[in-house]
């Protein structure tokens, strides 16, 4: 099944509280099965499954007409999501379901019924499972049993720390490091920015799970961590963004000036950029100081978001949620490009881009539809003529 965010769990939880208490554990089990089978099958044929979704446990929960989830951490709220966890867990223990050949952690865990032990205890339980984590360190084990020369590397970038964010922060400091800032300071900003601030690791999670889903080349979690550089470059820029915002900019500029030289991604740290962010090869990417990217935006190599002129006001391109932006795309100017829309590659955009519309060519026209829903989460590039054309009668 895909990777387990917390938006999957509280889904899940849910639609057990829908459900008289007895039938918790059966239900649970049920929903974990469901997307572990709708992620086969949309592996297998490219497609969501027709009645359980993409694969993830929040489309199998929405699959049942539940509610995204409960707004509020009551008692009986952390037991559903104890029942949840302990299905995770229990369906790990049966079948392999990670594309590189490790599994979710079976971390043992007693069996847990509302009553049986204090909330308090049921409050820890529930904050120390982190089935990403865990899942990148099982990954990490495998690795080295596989490759042993790679024991240093992985060891040092994976497990020895603690957290995801401890892990993020090292890799950061390390790539970032140079002869006019030490790894050590670098690493003791980045930790300290983590620690300030949750929705910095919320914002690098959702980037992993989008990599790992829409990059066929991505076959386990840990490889955007140690080694896809456009993954990397986004969350070094987001460092770089949380000290603009505490008004640390000549800091700010340096995380950009290491991040353009080492990955030759060039973000200005005053760009905003939206959650689930997949950057494939990430060579050559501009994004100016006004830039916007809305969230679940996938583009290629060679990007640009660039101004006009000279002023200096908002000249920078706003893009929407779900943006597919093809290889060699410059998107130019104050224009905004609506939601689910694709860019081809190649193309030069100086006008407003409709929602749900494929543009292309230089200037870019409209050519046809986006072709689906989530033109950014499909990665389908090919050019559906089905939009009427200019001067079509």
């Amino acid at each position: 099944m895909r990777p387990v965010l917390p938006s999957d769990l509280r889904a899940a939880a849910g639609v057990l509280l829908a459900a008289p208490e007895a039938e918790w554990p059966a239900l649970a089990a049920q929903l974990v099965w469901q997307s572990d089978t709708a992620d086969r099958y949309r592996k297998r044929l490219g497609k969501a499954h027709p009645r359980f979704g993409t694969g993830s446990l929040l489309a199998a929960s929405l699959a049942r007409g539940a509610p995204p989830g409960p707004a509020f951490m009551t008692d009986r709220v952390k037991c559903a999501l104890v029942v949840v966890l302990q299905a995770l867990l229990s369906r790990a223990g049966q079948r392999d379901f990670t594309r590189g050949g490790s599994r979710l952690s079976a971390v043992k865990c007693d069996r847990i019924c509302p009553g049986d032990r204090p909330m308090t205890q049921l409050k820890h339980n529930i904050s120390t499972v982190d089935p990403v984590w865990e899942r990148i360190c099982e990954e990490a084990q495998t690795a080295i049993r596989a490759e042993p020369l790679m024991g240093g590397l992985i060891h040092s970038g994976i497990l020895h720390h603690a957290s995801f964010e401890r892990a993020l922060a090292y890799r950061i400091s390390l790539k970032l490091a140079s002869g006019e800032m030490s790894e050590q300071i670098l690493r003791e900003i980045a930790d300290a920015a983590f620690a300030a601030d949750p929705d910095l690791g919320a914002a690098a999670r959702a980037d992993l799970a989008a990599v790992f889903d829409r990059d066929p080349a991505c076959h386990r979690l840990m490889q955007p961590l140690l080694y896809f550089k456009g993954y990397q470059a986004i969350q070094s820029y987001r460092l770089g963004h949380w000290l603009w915002q505490q008004g640390r900019k000549d800091l700010a500029y340096f995380i950009q000036m290491r991040v353009s030289e080492m990955f030759g991604v060039d973000i200005h740290p005053a760009a905003r950029i939206g959650r689930g962010i997949m950057v494939d090869h990430a060579h050559s990417i501009v994004i100016g100081e006004t830039a916007v990217v809305g969230d679940n935006v996938s583009m290629l190599h060679s990007v640009t978001l660039g101004g006009t002129g000279k002023e200096d006001d908002d000249r920078h391109p706003k893009i929407g949620n779900g943006v597919m932006i093809g290889a060699g795309a410059k998107v130019l100017g104050n224009i905004r490009v609506g939601n689910c829309s694709r860019i081809a590659a190649g193309s030069v955009v100086l006008e407003e881009v409709p929602p749900c519309t494929t543009v292309a060519g230089v200037p870019a026209r409209i050519v046809g539809s986006a072709g689906c829903d989530q033109p950014s989460i499909s990665m389908d590039q090919i050019l559906h003529e089905d939009f009427p054309q200019a001067g079509d009668s």
